[in-house]
């Protein structure tokens, strides 16, 4: 049997935007990829794919969480609050600002508390470069906000249990 780590690399979730043909799936806890209908990122603007990118974003983040519990659940670790401290760790945590933008800042992803997720397309984005370009974008992007979440995470953690 895989040990808890090898599990968790192994979570995949694959999810739809509401009402889009646009699609994300997350990996190996930050791989994410973007991929779109036939014409869809021709004919989209940047305040629709920022909409349609935020609810992919919720989508996979609840994915994860869910796949998440139930890993650990099969391993008999407690994870939820029994007492103060964990408490505090836990509302700190819900509030953590996390953000990660593309190497040439076209795209930028915000999250508060892993919950509360914003997408920012420069203006002009979809028509300067290509649909590969932008998903590549989009899962640098991605993987820097999960990264400086994690980080600050790891932090709290020093803060509250070391």
């Amino acid at each position: 049997m895989p040990d808890l780590a090898e599990r968790l690399d192994g979570i995949q979730v694959r999810v739809r935007a509401p009402g889009a043909e646009i699609e994300a799936e997350l990996r190996r806890r930050t791989d994410i990829t973007v991929s779109f209908g036939e014409s869809v990122y021709d004919f989209i603007d940047e305040s629709a794919l920022e909409t349609a990118l935020a609810s992919l974003a919720r989508l996979l983040w609840a994915g994860w969480q869910r796949q998440y519990r139930a890993a650990i659940d099969e391993t008999g670790l407690n994870i939820d609050v029994d007492d103060l401290r964990d408490s505090h760790f836990f509302t700190d945590r819900a509030n953590v600002e996390a953000v990660g933008a593309s190497a040439g800042e076209r795209v930028a992803i915000s999250a508060v508390g892993m919950e509360n997720f914003s997408v920012a397309i420069k203006p002009g984005t979809v028509r300067e470069i290509p649909e590969d370009q932008f998903s590549v974008d989009v899962s640098v992007a991605a993987a820097k906000l999960i990264q400086d979440f994690q980080d600050q995470v790891d932090e709290l953690k020093k803060r509250y249990y070391e």
